[in-house]
C-alpha cells in the first residue's frame, strides 16, 4: 500500500517520505482545531514544516515512537529550533539519543545540537490531536525505549520501525533485542482490530490483518 495521506473525520494523517533511507514523517492534523503534532521529525524537516505552515498552523509537539537520530534529526533543524516545540520520547531511549547527537555532528555539517526531549512518555499514556486521543504503547524491541501510537477512534497505528509491511525492524542496534521485539509485535500489535492500518517509520503501510498472516 503506498505511502498517501490518510483521513478519517476531520484528523488527517500527512506523510513525507525523506532522507537516504525514506524515513516516514507523519504530521497529524485535526482541520476543525488547527491542532497539529509531527511524529518522527526527520530529514528535510524544512520542507515539512513549510507544509505545516501552508496549513495556518505550527505543531505543537513532537512525538518520537524511538531515539535512533534518523527519526529525530529534524528538531535539529534551524527551522524546528526557532518555534522551540518540545519533543517526547520514552526515557529508555535516552541512551540513543546521546549516541545519535554524536553521530549527526559527524555525518551532517550543519548539525551543532538538538534540543534534548521531553522523557514522559510511558505504557498507557493518553496523548491528543485536538479531540482524537492515541495510547502509547510501549513496544521495546527495535530500541529500548521504543513506542508506539493508537488512535482507536481512527483504527491508526504508528508503528516507528517496530514493524513493517511483512517485515520488522532491526535488533543488532544498541539495546535491540530479537526475542523483544517479536514478543512486542504479537502482544501489543496483533492483537488490535484486524482492519486496524499500520503506518511505520519506512516502507509501505499494512494492516494488522495481513501481518498476522506474515507472523
Amino acid at each position: 500500500m503506498i505511502v498517501q495521506e490518510v483521513v478519517f473525520e476531520t484528523l488527517h494523517a500527512l506523510p513525507f517520505v525523506c532522507g537516504p533511507i525514506a524515513n516516514n514523517v507523519y504530521v497529524l492534523f485535526d482541520e476543525e482545531s488547527k491542532d497539529c503534532v509531527v511524529i518522527d521529525p526527520s530529514f528535510s524537516f524544512d520542507r515539512v514544516l513549510a507544509k505545516v505552515k501552508a496549513l495556518g498552523t505550527t505543531p505543537r509537539e513532537y512525538w518520537l515512537t524511538h531515539a535512533h537520530w534518523d527519526h529525530f534529526v529534524g528538531t535539529a533543524y534551524p527551522e524546528s529550533q526557532a518555534l522551540g516545540v518540545s519533543a517526547h520520547v520514552h526515557p529508555s531511549d535516552m541512551i540513543l539519543f546521546d549516541e545519535g547527537i554524536r553521530d549527526m555532528r559527524r555525518q551532517i555539517p550543519f548539525i551543532v545540537d538538538s534540543p534534548r526531549p521531553i522523557t514522559d512518555l510511558a505504557d498507557g499514556k493518553m496523548l491528543t490531536v485536538g479531540s482524537y486521543k492515541f495510547q502509547t504503547l510501549f513496544t521495546p524491541g527495535h530500541a529500548p525505549g521504543h513506542c508506539c501510537f493508537y488512535c482507536e477512534q481512527a483504527g491508526w497505528l504508528f508503528s516507528g520501525d517496530l514493524v513493517f509491511f511483512h517485515s520488522y525492524g532491526r535488533t543488532d542496534l544498541t539495546g535491540g533485542s530479537q526475542p523483544t521485539l517479536m514478543k512486542s509485535i504479537r502482544e501489543r500489535v496483533l492483537t488490535l482490530p484486524d482492519d486496524t492500518l499500520i503506518l511505520p517509520g519506512h516502507e509501505d503501510y499494512t494492516f494488522v490483518r495481513d501481518e498476522k498472516v506474515f507472523y
